[in-house]
């Protein structure tokens, strides 16, 4: 076994991949460099095309940004010259004005242009390098959702060349990922078949030709693993018979995990409408371990246990919301703060909510005032879709287009899409971006959470509600 695979399957402690940005840079590097050796995380891919031109117009102040997409232009000269153009097209010296609009990503339509291509590559790059210079000599990982698929290539071709340890995929059918991954380390052609409404899997895809756009001269790179997030051990099962689709390990994911979520087995709603899951949405982890592919347990697994060393299958945890509130995350300090006071006085009520996310999977949304989650902010804010990664695609005189239905009514329904779908919708791209800082002045934030129980503990046991990424590492293993 290489020392890559070895450290990853040596960790104990992983951090999700999640919102976007929530994972950040400083939260993963902060958990990796744990004396232990035990930890590390995986580092959000959602949108961070749009996340770092939107770093690039508030500044680029220290200059991080700048040295990442140096190291991106000095591993492929062929793309320096386009790095150094959309460097320049999206940076503000000094930072924009804050009550001035966010420069958009043009991303076109189902294969993206170039520019975008170029951008979602040097910026995943850019986040894996950024992370692997703060824990150096660190496995780091990076966490993909599989619902997202029009810039989902060039992003894992950008996390390849920077020598990801490790890729984690959910919200989706991961079958096609190992592939993947094997061609774009060597920097072979894919393509992947999109989902589009009423025509068969695979008449739609997006492709890459990593030599015609990063040049004939690169070097094979190391393959990351790749670990599916799933919910089943049905689909496990599935997936590790098959050596196209088996991935190298599992996380297992509880129905109480932040973020999207399969649908309940049963489909059963309280008395608000929000879903309810049961003992039969439970992975069977038994069934798991004798798959005999290394995993994680997810969802619900943020109480203390100590670090132990694992000769069998499942290798440990991977915490989300733990991690999410502490004062490393990429969460706005002030939202993280008002999320923190509503645990501490017991007032946050968090959701599975089937109608908020456009990709149509049930999502986790912490009931917050002021966020998307208010129903008057909800009712007051303008529906328009004009981020669009989670648009779902349908054909309309023969071309394909891009609808979403938490965008306007009548462009919705004019592009085919049902009215009943747009009930309760929420604009996902947005809300996430503003929760992490990064929003269009105005945009409210949405707030996604899982397990809270173990915060509120913590917060008493350190008798005060703010937390660093240290402080919840001590208390997950016993030592705080």
């Amino acid at each position: 076994m290489d020392p890559h695979t070895r450290a990853v399957l040596d960790l104990a402690v992983t951090v999700g991949g999640m919102g976007a940005e929530i994972s950040s840079v400083e939260l993963v590097t902060a958990v990796a460099n744990h004396p232990s050796k035990r930890m590390s995380g995986n580092l959000s891919s959602v949108a961070l095309a749009d996340v770092y031109a939107r770093r690039l117009q508030l500044g680029d102040a220290d200059g991080a940004i700048k040295k990442a997409f140096t190291a991106f232009a000095q591993k492929v000269p062929s793309l320096r010259a386009d790095v150094e153009r959309l460097y320049a097209a999206y940076h503000i010296p000094g930072g924009k004005a804050p009550d001035a609009d966010f420069k958009a990503v043009p991303l076109g339509g189902m294969q993206p242009p170039r520019d975008v291509q170029i951008l979602t590559i040097v910026a995943t790059f850019a986040h894996v390098w950024r992370a692997k210079q703060g824990a150096p000599g660190r496995p780091i990982g990076i966490n993909f959702l599989r619902k997202i698929e029009h810039g989902l290539i060039f992003g894992l071709y950008g996390a390849v060349l920077a020598e990801v340890d490790w890729v984690v995929m959910g919200a989706g059918d991961p079958s096609a990922i190992p592939a993947l991954l094997t061609k774009l380390a060597r920097h072979e052609p894919v393509e992947l078949p999109i989902h589009v409404a009423t025509v068969p899997l695979g008449q739609y895809k997006v492709a890459l030709t990593p030599r015609d756009l990063a040049g004939s001269d690169l070097p094979p790179m190391r393959r990351p693993l790749f670990f599916a997030i799933l919910s089943s051990h049905l689909q496990a099962q599935g997936l590790a018979a098959n050596p196209v689709t088996r991935p190298d390990g599992f996380v297992m994911e509880a129905p109480i995990a932040g973020g999207h979520n399969a649908p309940p087995q049963k489909k059963v709603k309280d008395e608000r409408g929000y879903y309810i899951y049961g003992p039969e949405d439970e992975a069977d982890i038994d069934a798991v371990a004798a798959l005999g592919l290394p995993f994680w347990v997810a969802g619900g697994r943020g109480k203390p246990a100590k670090l132990e060393t694992s000769d069998g299958p499942l290798r440990g945890r991977q915490i989300g919301t733990l991690f999410a509130l502490s004062a490393e995350s990429g969460m706005a300090p002030e939202i993280r703060k008002k999320v923190l006071t509503l645990i501490w006085q017991q007032k946050l009520d968090v959701v599975n909510d089937g109608a908020a996310s456009p990709s149509s999977y049930p999502f986790k949304v912490a009931l917050m005032p002021g966020t998307v989650a208010d129903p008057a902010v909800y009712g007051e804010r303008e529906r328009i879709c004009n981020i669009g990664h989670l648009r779902g695609w349908r054909p309309k005189n023969g071309v394909v287009i891009g609808a979403c239905p938490a965008d306007d009514e009548d462009r919705y329904t004019g592009s085919g899409g049902a009215a009943w779908r747009m009930k309760g919708a929420m604009c996902l791209c947005n809300g996430l971006l503003a929760t992490c800082g990064l929003g269009q002045p105005g945009e409210a934030p949405l707030v996604t959470l899982g397990d809270i129980a173990p915060v509120r503990e913590l917060q008493r046991h350190l008798r005060r509600i703010e937390y660093t990424a240290a402080e919840a590492a001590a208390w997950l293993i016993g030592e705080l």
